[in-house]
């Protein structure tokens, strides 16, 4: 019934613990299926020696595909009726497949369901679930905040996370387009929300079931500075200071992954209301870019080359989208 595809790169430090919180699982997976992104850390190595101890299936790709590569890989190769999507730096609480295994068989029109992730400490929230900013970046709703008991209650959200994320294969087999369940125009960053967004347009809901917890390391390669949440962060125009502190190949896939998901699912009804919160957006991103990044310019080169393509997948969202844009609209903040 549950398919478990976990996505490795260089995530050697973090792979026995991950597994060993699969394998104590209160309700167990129908089939593991661990998808290695051609790691340079030692992780495939580690892989082959535990494979025989925790009984899962290994993929080695040759070269590195990306979150939404090796997901659809591990989709295409899996069969179980939901796919958990897990990152190696998550650790599963004892019950939180059966948590969500629950809520999934009682709710068929549920196509994506998120558990409370927080952070290592235990203390520190990290996702209780993804909204849209109205900059048409995620809002993962909790983040970096106490854990002080203020989202317990279970409740409709825009998408998952996708360090951990719960599909139904049916909705994902609804979505897809080309064959590709995530966009492989992405690479990463972004694909979550997405996926979230195309699943909305669709009549499938996500949804936040606060009993399954997972803890997730988040920015393994970043200082505890780095990760630290400052004031500015939650302010609807701005670029968080995360994007700020990122190596430029990941600026670059964050900037036009943004400009993809807008363009692909947006209607102009759900552009309007958050039009200044875009354009202040655009202003600091673009002034950081000329001052700061020049290099990341090229990314609207790009953008221009894959435009064709860009408009033949709106088109085909639009065409079969069943929701107002008024339902998209009550997500954003």
């Amino acid at each position: 019934m549950i398919s478990i595809v976990l996505i490795n790169w260089n995530g050697n430090r973090f792979l026995s613990d991950c597994l060993e919180a699969i394998a104590t699982q209160s309700y167990q997976p129908t089939e593991i299926l661990v998808v290695d992104n051609a790691s340079t850390d030692g992780s495939q190595e580690l892989l082959l020696r535990e494979q025989r101890h925790y009984h899962y299936q290994l993929v080695c790709n040759e070269c590195n595909l990306g979150y939404c590569g090796g997901a659809n890989l591990g989709i295409r190769q899996t069969h179980g009726k939901y796919i958990l999507l897990l990152n190696p730096d998550v650790i599963l609480d004892v019950t939180f497949l059966e948590q969500l295994f629950a809520i999934a068989e009682q709710n068929p029109n549920f196509g994506i369901l998120t558990g409370k992730l927080l952070r290592f400490d235990r203390h520190t929230l990290d996702s209780t679930g993804q909204f849209l900013r109205k900059n048409f970046s995620p809002l993962e709703r909790g983040y970096g905040e106490p854990d002080r008991g203020q989202y317990e209650q279970p409740g409709f959200v825009f998408s998952s996370c996708g360090a951990a994320a719960w599909y139904r294969r049916a909705m994902l087999e609804d979505l897809q387009l080309n064959g590709e369940y995530f966009d492989e125009s992405y690479f990463a960053f972004y694909e979550d929300l997405d996926v979230g967004w195309r699943a909305q347009l669709l009549g499938w809901n996500a949804y936040y079931v606060p009993t399954a917890k997972a803890y997730h390391y988040r920015g393994g390669g970043l200082s505890e500075q780095q990760r630290k949440k400052h004031w500015f962060e939650s302010l609807p125009f701005l670029p968080s200071v995360s994007f700020i502190e990122k190596p430029a190949f990941i600026q670059r896939h964050i900037l036009m992954n943004r400009y993809l998901t807008l363009l692909k699912n947006a209607a102009w009804q759900e552009i309007l209301p958050g039009l200044p919160a875009i354009c202040s957006y655009e202003l600091l991103a673009w002034g950081y870019a000329l001052c700061v990044r020049p290099t990341l310019l090229s990314t609207l080169r790009d953008m221009l080359r894959i435009f064709p393509k860009l408009r033949l997948k709106r088109k085909e969202i639009q065409r079969r989208r069943v929701v107002a844009p008024a339902h998209i609209r009550k997500y954003m903040c």
